[in-house]
């Protein structure tokens, strides 16, 4: 059994940008990342009329984003290998849609969500994962916490 670290977010979606990358998974040279599970909700609950949450295999990681740091869910554990980028500094150019995704869940404005997959998603040895969403009318912003093991 590997370390298990969390990443958190409050992210902003725009609906010109649509979709805008949430967060990237951005696996090491060394480790492979498993995504376990992905809880997202929204602080703008009104503005969510026809706002869709996914989770795919970008081919590209784009250009920009701010670093997150993964936290350890142990404190004895070492710092992860695995690396994280957020829209929190937009990216000038958005990580590249992939052509299907792994999974998508419409958001609704009263409920917040738990995403755990049977299995957990695979971020292979120097790929990325990203976390998207769309919306269609208003901006929406958005919380999201990942739990990941390296």
């Amino acid at each position: 059994m590997g370390d298990f670290y969390t990443i958190t977010g409050t992210e902003s979606g725009s609906p010109g940008a649509r979709p805008r990358t949430l967060a990237l998974l951005l696996a090491g040279a060394t480790k492979r990342v498993w995504l376990h599970e992905v809880h997202i909700g929204s602080t703008s609950a009104s503005a969510l009329a026809g706002t869709r949450f996914s989770v795919g295999r970008p081919t590209t990681s784009g250009t920009g984003g701010a670093a997150y740091t993964p936290v350890p869910v142990d404190a004895a554990a070492p710092a992860a290998i695995f690396t994280a980028l957020s829209s929190s500094t937009i990216f000038s150019a958005e990580p590249t849609q992939p052509a299907s995704y792994i999974w998508s869940q419409g958001l609704d404005a009263v409920a917040s969500y738990v995403w755990v997959p049977k299995s957990p998603i695979v971020v292979g040895i120097s790929t990325r994962l990203a976390l998207r969403i769309e919306s269609e009318a208003t901006p929406t912003i958005m919380n999201f916490t990942l739990i990941c093991e390296e």
